[in-house]
């Protein structure tokens, strides 16, 4: 009987210990947030406090900022969440070998190796394994920024056109200027610009300057030290634009009278380089590879057509006749061609110009190709580049104000459901 006693006593206890069990599971996991199919728990959120944890005080915030933390906790989850099940609807998810290149690349820069990373990862109460996620999300962030947001923002040319100019007008350059100012009841205003048009040697400028200039820097020969275009007066900014060494400006007009100022030096903080580019005018006979036709037969057909030019055939006749494409068959509309958007093989091949007009049969990935090279040059880009180069600056810029757009469409659109917490 004592025992059958016991054993109860013990069931009732483990069945209580099993209650007890689940009622602090449910406390320490529970779900707070639905996003779409995912959950977001209070213990995501926990860890996610605990990260906050090493910047701030946490424990000692009152409940109003706590709860304040907790939101925005919450929040960043929920992005999270989304924006990984985006990535893994549009095929655009970063994969482990991704990853691990930027994690090399990140060693390589720091020099440092594996180990030191995971100890620095322990000390700032993360690991390995939080850092690679957070890595994950931040490729996936740039590549959904790169593929669904920056090839459908617009440019124009005057958004070019006036970046240019901003950037001009902020150049890095520094201009060594003598400064000479004439104020409006100057009595001696046409005998200075008279002395200046006459003005031969280099010093004379400096010398009518501390002279005759009203300017607070007379004393010191209208010196105004070194300067950067955005440190000087806008009035000034167009003829420094343009001058050279030693040049002194016209009679630049202003509120307060007659400005003329001398270019003393100029220190070129970048040289810009030239870009060089080559394009080619060519007609070409293109074979297209297919399953029937084998390799050797295609390359024995182009030869047979070689022989026929060489023996006097018309070169846009033949490609009538025998090529697969006919888009190049006028020499008198041929465009000029960029090499750099040529195929490899190609590339090589055009290198035996000018020794030979007619290059080939050659072989490419598209096919078997006779090319009849008209006229070659190289172009100067550099400031297409550099136009090219700012419409990217600009669309990565407007890209980043329209992520957050993206990204209120997104949540606005996801089924997101909230869990009250008592």
């Amino acid at each position: 009987m004592i025992t059958n006693v016991k054993v109860i006593l013990l069931m009732v206890y483990v069945l209580f210990s099993l209650i007890l069990s689940a009622k602090d599971y449910e406390l320490i996991d529970r779900i707070l947030v639905t996003v779409e199919k995912e959950v977001i728990t209070t213990k995501e959120v926990q860890m996610e406090l605990f990260s906050y944890s090493k910047k701030i005080d946490f424990d000692n915030l009152v409940p109003s900022e706590k709860k304040k933390i907790e939101k925005q906790v919450i929040d960043l989850l929920i992005k999270k969440k989304l924006i990984f099940q985006y990535g893994e609807n549009k095929n655009l998810t970063p994969s482990n070998n991704e990853i691990e290149i930027v994690i090399s690349n990140i060693l390589q820069n720091n020099e440092i190796e594996i180990d030191e990373l995971k100890n620095q990862l322990i000390a700032e109460g993360s690991n390995l394994d939080i850092f690679k996620n957070d890595l994950k999300y931040q490729i996936l962030i740039q590549k959904i920024k790169d593929k669904e947001i920056m090839p459908y923002i617009n440019i124009s040319d005057y958004e070019i056109d006036a970046w240019i100019k901003n950037k001009e007008k902020n150049s890095d350059d520094v201009f060594k200027i003598t400064h000479l100012l004439i104020k409006k009841n100057n009595q001696n205003q046409n005998l200075i610009l008279e002395k200046i048009n006459k003005i031969k040697k280099n010093d004379e400028f400096k010398n009518l300057a501390k002279e005759y200039s009203d300017g607070p820097n007379a004393e010191n020969y209208g010196d105004l030290g070194w300067k950067k275009l955005n440190e000087l007066p806008e009035i000034f900014i167009e003829f420094i634009k343009q001058a050279k060494e030693g040049e002194i400006s016209g009679p630049i007009k202003s509120s307060n009278g007659i400005h003329i100022i001398k270019i003393e030096s100029i220190k070129k903080v970048s040289i810009e380089k030239k870009i060089m580019v080559k394009q080619y005018k060519f007609q070409q006979i293109l074979l297209k590879h297919n399953e029937i036709t084998e390799d050797l037969e295609q390359e024995k057909k182009l030869n047979t057509v070689l022989n026929l030019i060489n023996d006097g055939l018309d070169f846009s006749k033949a490609i009538k006749l025998y090529s697969d494409e006919q888009f190049n068959n006028d020499p008198s509309k041929l465009e000029w061609v960029y090499f750099n958007n040529l195929l490899p093989e190609f590339k090589l091949k055009l290198s035996e110009y000018p020794v030979k007009k007619i290059i080939g049969p050659f072989k490419t990935q598209l096919g078997w190709h006779l090319v009849k090279v008209y006229d070659f040059r190289e172009s100067d880009e550099t400031e297409n580049s550099e136009r090219e180069n700012v419409k990217i600056e600009i669309a990565r810029k407007k890209t980043e104000f329209r992520f957050d757009d993206w990204f209120d469409a997104l949540l606005k659109n996801s089924k997101i459901k909230y869990f009250n917490e008592d």
